[in-house]
């Protein structure tokens, strides 16, 4: 009982170190679980907390298989909250880049490994390249937090953050089929055919289960044949009951399954998704806690020792300065994505609990079966996870700032409103590198937006679910766009002073159209209702960019525009990308040499006068 109660507070604990500090939880769950396992023993001659029951001794947690079975199902949890927030409009155009990434960047990875932990090591192949295809996975658990800190564009988050997620069960199951090769290898009975018949059957089994029980669950909850109140108990005994069922038909194929029917209901129309993701994002939580903790405190001191080397260094910086940077610029050589946006996904690598759970689960079963090398899988396992993520967490956010694919911190834009002008508005935004999100309660509107590839939420303005289907985690900007004047002033009233707003503006009203009075966050022009926006959007077609040459052009460009009924939009510095909204009265606006102004409108009209001094016109389709 106390060694539970202390291992729950322990996880406690570390997950608020890392909070304070800034760093991935996995840091001081690692070294919590090191410290009190091999740690203490090498210091005191016994451990604080033995995850492996002893039954001379009397303690440890799991007797028996036990422990691989608490990992496996765990981790399968994890992997089903990872898939619900896969949803299939986020990687509109860059699908490709993620299918290559996590095919031929897994590839490239797992040989290049797998021959400098034999040849630098002196690992048998076997083990050289089970050990290479459990460090192909980038951990969605330590990917998410170091995001949330760097803020980098939307393009390469999405592409690092639906890598981890995808390469999991892949790497997983990779893992499994040279596992499987080893014990065909030593065990004269088997063969690698069966090896290779059970690794399709996993996968054909993986995704067809969890497309069948993600969908039967999904009909449950939409008819409401589920009580709200019992929706998080149910959704969970499906998801355990579907990794058994998976893993009993074919072992180790449950992972896929549950990131299958994950994903499949993230994709669907499900009523209380959002109750169902914060209840598993907090279950996940405490399991990462949990696993993370034993896994370390599982280790050895021997274990620990065999890594500690100049050997086992070399393999990991090949690991991280060769074999990923190869991976991600081979599979990304023919995507729109930038060298400074691939040199960054090549940076960002960290390992996760997949690569640290399934090396541990293993690493003992291959040691207990007394295979050549098996003992130096676990530590060099946690010694990449390790590495990887210590530097990810102390330098990512300096080298996106370096390769300049980091945005400022509450750059992320919200729309309250998917009108032709909102959406119009928000496409250049996202051109512009912008997080935008839509809200509007509109069907129509909300379908016109999805076709054209925009993040939008359908939900009453008015109602209860609007907080909890918004993520507000880097909105810097709010912008009430609705035709409903009351809606606009309730919502800005409602958000402007929410933590990170940068800004909130709305459209002008007629009172203050008649009256020429304009309060300080009413946008765009003293002419620019919702219908002359919206109208402006229609005739003009596209928004269009204009750079300023010279400071000295905005007040010449903006009175060209407003004379000719165009709605100026915003500006982009030129030096660190961030925005400013046009306002509608005559406040005054920071502008700089190189900025660049965006509006609706028509070009030719810019041109037509100064003929002396043109700044350079362009056409951002939209």
């Amino acid at each position: 009982m106390y060694e539970i109660g202390s291992l729950i507070i322990i996880g406690v604990v570390a997950q608020w170190i890392a909070w304070r500090l800034r760093v991935p939880a996995i840091l001081p769950l690692i070294l919590a679980g090191i410290l009190i396992g091999p740690g203490w023993e090498w210091y005191s001659g016994h451990r604080l907390l033995s995850p492996r029951f002893d039954s001379e001794a009397g303690t440890g947690l799991f007797p028996g298989n036990l422990l691989y079975s608490f990992v496996s199902l765990s981790i399968g949890l994890i992997l089903f909250e990872g898939g619900l927030t896969l949803r299939l409009k986020e990687i509109r155009g860059l699908a490709d880049s993620i299918f290559r990434l996590t095919t031929y960047g897994a590839f490239t990875t797992t040989i290049i490994a797998g021959f400098a932990a034999h040849f630098v090591m002196g690992l048998n192949w076997q083990i050289a390249f089970l050990f290479s295809t459990l460090i192909v996975v980038t951990g969605p658990t330590v990917i998410t937090p170091i995001m949330r800190q760097i803020n980098v564009k939307r393009q390469v988050a999405t592409v690092l953050k639906w890598e981890s997620i995808v390469i999991d069960p892949v790497g997983a199951f990779l893992a499994v089929l040279f596992y499987n090769f080893i014990v065909a290898y030593y065990d004269p009975a088997a063969t690698v055919y069966q090896s290779l018949v059970k690794f399709f059957q996993a996968g054909l089994v993986g995704i067809g289960l969890g497309f069948v029980i993600g969908h039967l669950l999904f009909f449950l909850i939409s008819r409401f044949y589920v009580p709200k109140y019992l929706l998080n108990i149910v959704t969970l005994g499906f998801v355990v009951g579907a990794f058994l069922v998976s893993d009993a038909i074919v072992h180790e194929s449950g992972l896929l399954t549950t990131v299958v029917m994950g994903a499949y209901l993230a994709n669907r129309e499900v009523p209380f998704l959002h109750d169902i993701l914060d209840f598993k994002e907090s279950l996940t939580l405490l399991l990462i806690s949990l696993l993370f903790i034993l896994l370390s405190a599982n280790m050895t001191v021997d274990q620990i020792t065999l890594v500690l080397t100049q050997e086992s260094l070399l393999v990991f910086l090949v690991v991280v300065f060769l074999a990923r940077p190869l991976g991600v610029f081979w599979s990304l050589m023919k995507s729109d994505l930038s060298w400074r946006d691939k040199a960054f996904i090549s940076w960002v690598g960290p390992r996760g609990i997949v690569a640290a759970g399934v090396a541990s689960l293993f690493g003992i079963e291959l040691a207990k079966e007394g295979i050549a090398d098996a003992e130096y899988i676990t530590p060099l396992v946690f010694l990449i996870v390790l590495g990887t993520v210590l530097l990810n967490a102390t330098l990512a956010g300096y080298i996106a700032r370096k390769l300049r694919v980091s945005l400022p911190r509450g750059s992320g834009v919200l729309i309250f409103g998917a009108s032709e002008g909102a959406r119009q508005l928000g496409l250049s935004l996202q051109e512009s590198g912008r997080d935008v999100t839509l809200v509007t309660p509109n069907r129509a509107e909300f379908d016109i937006a999805e076709e054209v590839h925009l993040n939008v939420i359908k939900v009453q303005f008015n109602s209860d679910e609007l907080d909890s289907q918004i993520d507000l985690t880097d909105i810097g900007y709010i912008l009430a766009l609705t035709g409903n004047d009351e809606d606009n002033f309730y919502l800005l009233n409602n958000y402007r002073s929410r933590e990170g707003i940068r800004g909130a503006y709305r459209l002008v009203t007629r009172k203050e159209i008649q009256a020429q009075r304009y309060g300080h966050e009413a946008l765009f022009g003293h002419y620019a209702s919702y219908l002359l926006f919206n109208r402006a959007a229609r005739n003009f077609g596209e928004v269009q960019a204009v750079e300023l040459t010279e400071t000295a052009d905005y007040p010449t460009v903006l009175a060209q525009l407003r004379e000719e009924k165009a709605i100026p939009l915003y500006l982009r510095c030129a030096e660190h990308g961030d925005i400013t909204f046009i306002p509608a009265g005559e406040a005054a606006v920071s502008v700089s040499t190189g900025d660049t102004l965006y509006y609706l409108g028509n070009p030719r009209g810019v041109m037509q006068e100064s003929p002396e001094h043109q700044p350079e016109t362009r056409a951002i389709e939209v």
